[in-house]
Order: structure tokens, then sequence, then C-alpha cells
């Protein structure tokens, strides 16, 4: 009797170790959004065409302001990135105000975070204070990145002189 008991919960273990084919499984195939792949597209290309637009030259050869560096550095009392840049009036005329703009890109060379939510990797500043013909000057601006690891390119956009004309850079 124990061999007949045994010998038939030996069968059982085997029969339900045995895999069963299940016939009603259904083949699962990986589903494609195509609309957030387009989106994400959409937003590289974005990206690239203002990167682009930092990295032509050509159309800052006749700026009224150089700038001679822009660095970046930590501050001391948050995880933000300072930006300093340091420019130069290479004209005849005083300076009334400058409006700067600036293109960086953290560490995976994506468009870097910024103060404006919608345009990733441009961020921008201005100085409201006399530049003398030939004058140097230095400015710092705070918080403004949170991952930003490389300045692009830097430069004046829209100038404005003490005797009330005005330079716009042409885009």
């Amino acid at each position: 009797m124990k061999k007949a008991l045994s010998v038939l919960a030996i069968i059982l273990v085997l029969i339900s170790c045995t895999k069963k084919s299940n016939t009603n499984q259904i083949a699962m195939t990986p589903q494609i959004d195509y609309q957030q792949v387009e989106k994400k597209d959409t937003i590289n290309i974005a990206a690239d065409s203002t990167k682009n637009s930092f990295i032509k030259t050509h159309n800052i050869k006749g700026s009224p302001v150089k700038i001679i560096s822009a660095r970046l550095f930590k501050s001391q009392y948050s995880d933000h990135k300072d930006i300093e840049l340091v420019y130069k009036n290479v004209t005849l005329k005083n300076i009334k105000a400058i409006r700067f703009e600036w293109y960086c890109e953290n560490a995976f060379d994506k468009p870097a975070s910024g103060r404006n939510f919608f345009m990733k990797g441009k961020s921008d500043g201005f100085s409201s204070t006399l530049l003398r013909p030939k004058e140097r000057k230095s400015q710092v601006w705070e918080d403004f990145s949170t991952d930003a690891n490389t300045i692009i390119s830097a430069r004046a956009y829209y100038v404005v002189f003490s005797d009330g004309t005005k330079w716009k850079l042409k885009k």
C-alpha cells in the first residue's frame, strides 16, 4: 500500500510539473504611438534650428557689441548655474541698453533647461547701464539653469544707443 501511494504521489508530481499549453493565449505585439514619435522629432528639429541660428555668426558681424567671453559657474547658495558675459562696445556711440541671448547644452548635448520653460537651451538677459565707446563690462545673470554644461553661443540681439537709434539682430 505504501508503494502504491508513493508511486501515485510521484505520478501526480510529474504530471503537475509538465508545461500545459494554453490554446487561448494571444500574441502581444508592441504598440507604437506614432503621434508621440512625431512630437519628439518636432521638438528635436526646433532645438536644432535654434542651435543652428546661434552657430551661424554671419548675422552678428555688424553687431555694435562684441562678446569677449561667456562662462558658466555654480552659485554658492543653490544648485542653479549662473552665466557671466564679458562684452565690449565696438562703436563710437554710447550704448544705453543691451538685450543678450545665449544658447546652452547639458552634458548629454541636449538643450539645457533655462528660465523659459517652452524654449529649452535659449535664455536671455539685459543690461541697462551706460556703455561708452570701446568700453568693456561684465555682467552675471543668476539662477538661469540647473543643467547647463556648455555655452554654444552668446550674442547681443537688441541695442539702444543714447542718441535714440536702435540696432536689431537680423535673424
